[in-house]
């Protein structure tokens, strides 16, 4: 019987690619590292950006949008669910 690998959500190969070069530098002037592993991969980081993305909390970024889609959303939760992956 073969047995199906499991492959986790990464930060480098999934997430990190999610955000625009233009999300990062405007965050980032904030403290908001999008695409630092170190940083966002802190739960309260993660959770905070989740929120922010989702809509659960105001403003809802991206400022001016597009908003997520919510593969790309599910996408960040599955990663924050397998365990913060690198």
């Amino acid at each position: 019987m073969k047995t199906k690998a499991i492959t986790l959500v990464s930060f480098s190969q999934d997430v990190a690619p999610l955000f625009r070069s233009s999300d990062i530098e405007q965050m980032k002037v904030f403290g908001v590292l999008l695409n630092r592993y170190d940083w966002f991969s802190k739960p309260a980081n993660a959770r905070l950006v989740y929120a922010y993305l989702s809509g659960q909390r105001k403003p809802r970024m991206p400022l001016g949008g597009p908003n997520w889609s919510e593969t790309q959303l599910q996408i960040l939760l599955q990663w924050m669910n397998d365990g913060y992956q690198p």
